[in-house]
Formats: C-alpha cells, structure tokens, sequence
C-alpha cells in the first residue's frame, strides 16, 4: 500500500481550495511570519521556472482543530484566525485536507494573487524590449513562433510600487481581470498605468509596453496560474502510526514536527497544552522530551493503552483536563526521589530512556496515599531491580524486547499491581537478562552505554562519587565529564599504534565519572604524575613551603579513598610510576570490581524469578 502519492496543482487550483476551504493549516502550525521580500523572491523563482519545494497535505483519519490562512492586511491589530475542530467526518465527507508543510509558500501566493499583498512585476526598458532577437521594428510587434521566457521581458519582482517612469503591473490586478477579454484587460489593467498623467511614456514606448503587458498576461495565465503541474504536491495516504512517524523523522524545507505538534492541535480548543507548557518553563525537572511520555501516560490512565494510534482516536481535551497536573507533579516528584531521596540516580536526566519513568508513575500513583513513603521494604526492592534491570538490559531500546509500546504497557501494568497488591507474576522476570563478561566491557567504549552507566548507578547508590580533588561528593549540579584515568595522550606518548593500549584506551574500563574542569587539568599526565598533583593540592604547607610525611600520608590515604568511589583499583600503587606501564593489569582488576555490583544484580534477579523472600542480599 502506498504511503503517499505524487500530484501536481496550478496556482489556480489552490486559490480554489482555500477559497472553499477545502484546505486548512493544522494548529500545530506556525503563525505566517514571511516578509514582503520572501514573496518577491518567491514569484521571482516562479518566473523563472525555478522548483519552489513540494507541498505536503493530508486528509486526516482523526479530528483535529485547524484554522484558515492568515489574511490579515499586514501593520494592522486584528485578530489571527481562530481554530476550529475538525472531525474525521468533517474531512472525509467535506472532502478537506491540511496543509502540512508549506504554508508560508502558499499563503505568500495566495496573498500576492488576490492582491491582500501589494506585489509588482515591472518590466525592462523598452531599449531592451525592442531588440531585434525579440522585437520586429518593421511590424512594430512581438516576435512570433520563438520562446521568450518572462526574465527577457520582465525587470524584477517588487513590493515597493515603482515609480511612474517604469513600467509595471500588479499581480492582484492581473488576477481580477484573469479571465477578461483582452480589450476588458487593457481597459483596466494597462492603461491605466500607461495613461497616468504622472506618467512619461513617449507614444512609441507606450505600444511597446502594452504589447509586452498583452504577452506577460496571456502567459501568466497558461504558464503560472493555469498550469497544472507548477506546483508539486505530496499526498499523505498512511495510517495513524505511520503519519505519525513520519513527523517525526521529517525535516524537509520548513517542517519540523513532532508528535506532540499533533496532539497539541487535537486538543487545542478544550486543553491548550501550549499555554500548560509554558507554565512549567522554570521547572527544572520538567523538560520538553517529557511530553511525549506524559501524553502516553495519560491515554494509558484514560484508556489502557500507549500507542499513538489509540492517542489519536481516544485522547481528549478533558482528559488532560482531569490528569495533566497531578501527572506533571507526580513526574517531578518521582525524578526527584530517584535523584535526591535515594541516590539510584546521580543525574536523572541521564536515564536512557524518560518512558522508563512512566511505570515508575504508575507505581506511586496507585500506591497509598500516592506517596512513595507508604510502599514496603519488598516493593521498594522489587522496585530497584526493575529500574536497574531496564536500564542494563536495555528494555526500552528495541532489539529483542521488541515493541516499546507493548513493553511500557505491560510495565505500567506490572507496577501498578505491585503498588497495590505487592506482587509480580515471577514468569515476568524471565524478559530480562543479567548476562556480563570481561570481554564485553572491554570493548565497550560508549559514555552513555547502558550497562556502563548501570554500573555506575549502582556505585552511586552504594556511595557518592568523590571529587578528586577536594574529597567532597561530587554534586549532581556540577558538569559531570568522563575521564580517561589512563588518558588517552599519555597512551599515544606512551605505546605503540595497535598495541593493547592503544585499541583499548576508550574502554569504559578506563574511564570515571568526575566533574569537567578537574578532567581539564588532567589532561595528558601519566596516572602517577596527575595524582601526585591531586594529593599535594590537598597538603597544608608552612610559610616555608614545606610539608610533613605525616601530612602527605593523609592526603594520600583521603585520594585513595575517594578512588575507591570510583571503583578505581590499585588506587595506592597507581601513585608509583612502575605502574604507568601496567594497563592490561588495571584493567582487569577494575572490571572485577565492577562485577561485584553485576553480581549483586544478577543474584537479585534468580531471587526475583525463584520468588525468595529476599531481593538484595
């Protein structure tokens, strides 16, 4: 089945359409903001026969509030037109489209055509009009049976009325008297101009311009406004998931919708979901790429489902009437428990995924009293694995758990039954898999990979991350940077091209998470270099300069425990130079520490599946 089809439509056919109001802008659409001297360029490229960009409409197979074109004369207070809702059956049976992409394009056209916008075609000297490769000096006449394309005759395209000793035309004129007689046309259109006693025009000159005002009327109107394939035009014909994605992967000339573009103008006349948003733009744990998810979150409140087809068909105004607000706070409150109350987090927005919040909201949200305090030590454990399990096993990425939609349904549902009656099916367990290896996380070298990052949640967790250079915990509200702690200059000063350390410097074995200005200074040095400079950073020196071994032991002994945070081994020996070279070693030795919370994961995870009283051991 197609998704869309080709057409093509003259100037002529969408003056008709918006005439009739057979076409109309979507209320996701921008306001009209072209200038005047977008549309002279625009009629100049018409002119020219140049491609002005396709246009992309839809009938819509869902309702959908739309407004008409921006008529308005420009500099004067009057109110933009308002949006009405459109149902399916308005479109289907009135047989309506919606102008997707493209209206500062038509609505500049239909302004311009019907004269709203003053725009002026004037035309070359009669010097250059009475050459003899376009003119007959013997006849006093256009040439006939040759091709004289508009550039030849016409000057330019402008919005400033010219001044009287140039000849020109309006386009608004040209279109009122479009299907006259051409007697009518001269009559209204061209002597008028011609005949100003403002005007200089030699007679000689005056019947050059009328015949070339004659031929530009005649061809404006079979190769502009009449001809039916000046404007492409691409038809939507796809169902409701696929318009919907669609949207989101477009960015063609001046489109850039999202999903949430349409759901705004599907509720826009009972909830303006704009203005809600706008209310929330110094809330620091509401972002926009949380609107999506809420959207989601609240069609599966009101109607058990996630998907856009069933937003689309089901989702109403009133429903966010009734769950936006309780919806918003509750997310906000969840995303602060995560990061402030229980440090699973040491920056929420770092969560792969914002849809794994919301099971998370369907878990307070039916819990009593809504309140987090109110779940049981079981729950709260129960809880724990499946944030953590999500993330690593990567739940919400697709590949083999297949749909998100199905998987965030499912969890919505999951979650809110252990809310309220503490349990989860054990067979539910079985969607997830806790596997790891040293292998796989030496060659895992992105920042954000999932199980990376799981590590590290559970380190966090268990305790802060430390700042290296002061030893306090690193605040959530410092820039967080990943740090090579072999960095990657001192393994290319160091080791050969394709030896181990130069293929394996990016393994996220090698790499911490401290704040960006400390990885700055860091830089290049060897492991020793930078952390010797870490512990006397932190000694108390006299007035001489001069320090105490047993001042620098206890510097030492503070970084070495900060190190430890970061799960960084060896943290003493790594103060000695011999051990610049041993990398491989390190390696391994860190990833043994990293196993220590994967196992802690994986045993919670057998518990889960083999119902034992006991989660985290």
């Amino acid at each position: 089945m197609k998704t869309s089809t080709q057409e093509t439509k003259s100037i002529e056919d969408i003056i008709k359409l918006i005439d009739n109001k057979k076409l109309v802008l979507p209320e996701f659409q921008r306001d009209f903001k072209w200038p005047l001297e977008k549309t002279e360029t625009l009629f100049d490229s018409i002119l020219k026969d140049l491609f002005i960009g396709s246009l992309i409409v839809s009938k819509p197979d869902f309702d959908l509030a739309c407004r008409d074109f921006d008529l308005r004369e420009r500099g004067k207070r009057e109110r933009k037109p308002k949006s009405k809702q459109y149902t399916y059956d308005d479109f289907e049976q009135q047989d309506t489209y919606t102008l997707l992409d493209g209206q500062q394009r038509v609505t500049s056209i239909y302004r311009a055509i019907k004269g709203i916008d003053k725009i002026y075609v004037t035309f070359k000297h009669t010097d250059m009009l009475t050459t003899e490769d376009i003119w007959d000096a013997h006849t006093k006449k256009i040439k006939t049976k040759i091709d004289i394309p508009f550039d030849r005759y016409i000057d330019g395209v402008t919005s400033v009325k010219p001044s009287y000793d140039t000849f020109y035309m309006c386009l608004g004129d040209i279109y009122e008297n479009i299907d006259e007689e051409q007697d009518e046309f001269e009559e209204a259109v061209i002597y008028p101009i011609l005949n100003n006693e403002k005007a200089a025009f030699m007679s000689d000159l005056r019947e050059v311009y009328r015949r070339f005002a004659i031929k530009f009327w005649s061809n404006f109107k079979t190769d502009i406004y009449k001809k039916t394939n000046l404007i492409s035009v691409q038809l939507l014909n796809m169902d409701l998931e696929k318009f919907c994605l669609y949207f989101e992967r477009s960015n063609s000339q001046g489109l850039n919708l999202s999903f949430t573009d349409i759901i705004t103008a599907k509720i826009y006349l009972t909830f303006n979901l704009r203005e809600a948003l706008k209310k929330l733009e110094n809330e620091s744990y509401f972002s926009e790429n949380l609107v999506d998810p809420l959207v989601r979150y609240i069609n599966f409140v009101a109607n058990n489902d996630v998907t856009k087809k069933s937003i689309l068909k089901d989702l109403t105004g009133d429903h966010f009437k009734e769950n936006w607000e309780t919806t918003v706070k509750d997310v906000v409150r969840v995303q602060k428990w995560l990061e402030n109350s229980n440090h699973w987090v040491f920056k929420v927005v770092n969560i792969p995924y914002k849809t794994m919040l919301l099971p998370l909201l369907s878990f307070v949200q039916n819990l009593p009293n809504k309140d987090f305090s109110q779940a049981t030590s079981q729950q709260i454990s129960t809880l724990k694995f499946w944030f953590y399990a999500s993330i690593y096993d990567n739940r919400y990425g697709g590949a083999r758990h297949g749909s998100t939609n199905v998987v965030l349904k499912k969890d919505c549902e999951i979650l809110r039954d252990l809310a309220k009656n503490g349990t989860v099916p054990l067979e539910y367990w079985n969607n997830f898999k806790i596997e790891f290896s040293y292998d796989e996380f030496l060659n895992i070298d992105a920042n954000n990979n999932t199980k990376f990052l799981t590590v590290n949640y559970l380190m966090w967790n268990e305790k802060k991350f430390k700042n290296l250079e002061n030893n306090a915990n690193i605040s959530i509200d410092e820039k967080i940077d990943v740090h090579h702690i072999y960095p990657i200059k001192y393994i290319d000063k160091k080791f050969v091209v394709n030896s181990f350390e130069d293929e394996r410097v990016d393994s996220v074995l090698n790499k911490v998470r401290i704040p960006k200005i400390s990885n700055i200074k860091i830089r290049d040095k060897a492991p020793n270099v930078y952390m010797n400079e870490l512990v006397m950073h932190n000694i108390t020196k006299d007035e001489d300069n001069k320090y105490s071994s047993e001042d620098y032991g206890l510097a030492k002994n503070e970084l070495i425990k900060s190190l430890e945070t970061h799960c960084i081994p060896f943290s003493e020996d790594l103060l000695q130079s011999d051990n610049d070279v041993k990398f491989e070693v390190f390696l391994k030795a860190r990833y043994q520490l990293f196993e220590k919370y994967l196992k802690l994961l994986s045993e919670a995870h057998v518990n889960l599946k083999t119902g034992q009283s006991q989660i985290w051991l």
